[in-house]
Parts: structure tokens; C-alpha cells; sequence
């Protein structure tokens, strides 16, 4: 018994070796109704019924079990297949055998797009809203149809890399830690979580895209949006302390030049020209045309009529009735 111990001590860990080995050994391996990727090479197709010698055909829109096939192919190695640009774009879908009409594989265009968000603010950095505070945390979501590739035999998720140039031109592999390289994506979208905090990384705009070269499919067909994700210089990401909105915000205000030269029209500055217009012209005018509103002053009103007889005041009628009727009455009693 002792002389099959080392024995069995042998055959264990060999099995625990083959057990630990890469589970991306088969990536290249398309199962009877998997998925190839335009631009991948090497590929085993021979599991899906195509074997060395034998022809694959794309129907399109005919009918596969009757019609003629507008696009057919010869296999030359069944084991070392590759899914060649210009004989597969614009036919993608169900690939058969022929004459047998029989499903092998599908051909598919890979897209991959790149989101990239702080996670301390719970934003996307997209567009013009590119602006990450120097010390938040930054996160990605990759947003692909290559996870495919986990259908694969012996295969989990489809390996995606994301590359960051800083602003000095140097390329990280790794940020906080965390490595970038061949991140293993098995769903759309797959999120890294906040993996890089900025914090003790230089301010300035960074270059980050993402990139799947599985099968040298990147190699091959080097298409923005399909293998890779495209991005502009300088950048699409800014990493600093002070929002960029706001700085340039400021300066568009004090900017000296702007308020004293006069290459700007005048009614964009209003504040500049109005003082000169308004306050030394107008007031003065007003205060010395204005004629006076009392309307006796005015030198165009005529006269008030003068009458030409006085009645007596009404308060002296009684005293002349009186004085009237003491005379009759007097000029009455001398008569008698």
C-alpha cells in the first residue's frame, strides 16, 4: 500500500492542475448554434457540423430549406477558421451547411460602447458634462453584445480591456489597484464599480476607452464602436479640483479688455454705453424744455373777460328795501 501512495499524490495533483488551468483555453471554440464575431480568427467551428472541405452557406432572405443561397463558402480548415470583414459584413445571421441546409453557427457585427460615471456624485460623464472633482470615485459600464462569448464551452464572460492615457501621455494598466486589463464582461451592461479614485492622480484630461482584441478580432477589424470605442483628443474625461463651468464663467466677465475696448458692439454692453446716453443728454433736457403746468402762466391764454357794470352786493339788497320802505311809509302818513 505504501508504494501507491506517491502514486495517488501524483494523479491528485495533476488533476488539480488541469482544474486550475484557464477556462479561456475554448474561446475560440463555436458551439453548434453559437456565436462567431466578425473579425475573429482561429475559430474551431468543426462542433457546429462544418467539417475541412465542406461549404457553409448564407441564405439571407430566401428561403433556406428550398431557395438558393446568394452567398456560399468553402472551408478550408474547420479547425482554424477565420471570420474574414470582407466576406462576412452585410451577412450576418444563420450560416448553414450545404448542401445539408443544416443550422451551424451565426455571424454577428460586435459593438462595444464605453460609459464612464462618477460614483461619488452618481453621474455620467458624457459629452460636454465631462468634469470629475479630483477625488471622486470613478467607475465604468461596458455595453457590448461580445459577452456572447460566455456560451462558449468552458467559457464565462468575453474579455474586455479599458485603457486610460493620462494627460502626460502615460498609459495605466491598473488604477487604485484595480487591474483594467481582460475584465471578465458575462452581461450588458456590466458594471466595474468605482474602481479608481482620483485623488492622487494628476488634474488634467484623460483619454479612457475600451477595447476586445479576443480571437485578434481587433486586429482585424479595427472599427470604432464595433472593437473599440472611439474617443476625440484632448479627451473625454477632466479631472480637477475647480468646475470648469465656473472658471470660465468669471472670466467671460472680468476680462478687462472686453469693457474698455469698443470692438464689441455697443449693445452688447450696456452697461458701458447706457450711463453716457441716458443720464448725461436726456435728464438736463428735460429739466430746462419743460415748460411750466400752471395754466395762468402760459403765455397763450387769453384775458378774463372785465364786465362792464357792477351789481351791488347781495347783502346790501335788504338794507336799500328797507330804507325804501321807511320812505313810502313816512311820504303815507304825511299825506294823511
Amino acid at each position: 500500500m505504501k508504494d501507491y501512495y506517491p502514486i495517488g499524490c501524483i494523479v491528485c495533483f495533476i488533476a488539480l492542475a488541469i482544474l486550475a488551468m484557464p477556462v479561456t483555453a475554448a474561446i475560440n471554440t463555436i458551439p453548434l448554434g453559437g456565436t462567431a464575431f466578425i473579425g475573429e480568427e482561429g475559430l474551431d467551428i468543426r462542433a457546429t457540423g462544418v467539417t475541412t472541405g465542406s461549404t457553409i452557406a448564407w441564405f439571407g432572405n430566401a428561403n433556406v430549406q428550398t431557395g438558393a443561397p446568394p452567398t456560399t463558402y468553402l472551408v478550408d480548415d474547420a479547425g482554424n477558421y477565420y471570420i474574414a470583414p470582407t466576406a462576412f459584413t452585410g451577412k450576418t445571421g444563420p450560416w448553414y451547411t450545404f448542401p445539408g441546409r443544416k443550422l451551424a453557427f451565426y455571424v454577428d457585427e460586435p459593438s462595444l460602447t464605453l460609459q464612464i460615471y462618477d460614483e461619488s456624485l452618481d453621474f455620467q460623464v458624457v459629452g460636454t458634462t465631462r468634469w470629475v472633482p479630483k477625488g471622486d470615485s470613478v467607475g465604468f459600464r461596458i455595453v457590448s453584445n461580445i459577452y456572447q462569448m460566455k456560451n462558449r464551452p468552458g467559457v464565462a464572460s468575453a474579455p474586455v480591456t479599458i485603457r486610460i492615457r493620462s494627460p502626460d501621455g502615460a498609459e495605466y494598466t491598473s488604477v487604485s489597484g484595480n487591474s483594467l486589463v481582460d475584465i471578465p464582461v458575462g452581461t450588458s451592461p456590466y458594471s466595474t464599480g468605482p474602481v479608481w479614485n482620483t485623488g492622487s492622480y494628476p488634474s488634467g484630461t484623460y483619454s479612457v476607452w475600451a477595447e476586445c482584441n479576443a480571437n485578434s478580432m481587433k486586429d482585424n477589424y479595427d472599427i470604432p464602436g464595433k472593437t473599440h470605442t472611439p474617443v476625440e483628443p484632448p479627451g473625454n474625461l477632466l479631472i480637477q479640483s475647480v468646475n470648469p463651468l465656473i472658471t470660465s464663467s468669471m472670466s467671460s466677465t472680468t476680462v478687462v479688455p472686453l469693457q474698455t475696448t469698443r470692438s464689441v458692439p455697443v449693445t452688447t454692453w450696456p452697461p458701458v454705453t447706457l450711463p453716457v446716453t441716458t443720464v448725461a443728454t436726456t435728464e438736463p433736457t428735460q429739466v430746462i424744455t419743460t415748460p411750466p403746468s400752471t395754466p395762468t402762466t402760459s403765455p397763450t391764454q387769453p384775458p378774463s373777460p372785465v364786465p362792464t357794470t357792477k351789481l351791488p352786493a347781495p347783502e346790501v339788497l335788504p338794507v336799500i328795501g328797507c330804507i325804501g320802505a321807511g320812505l313810502i311809509c313816512l311820504k303815507w302818513r304825511g299825506s294823511g
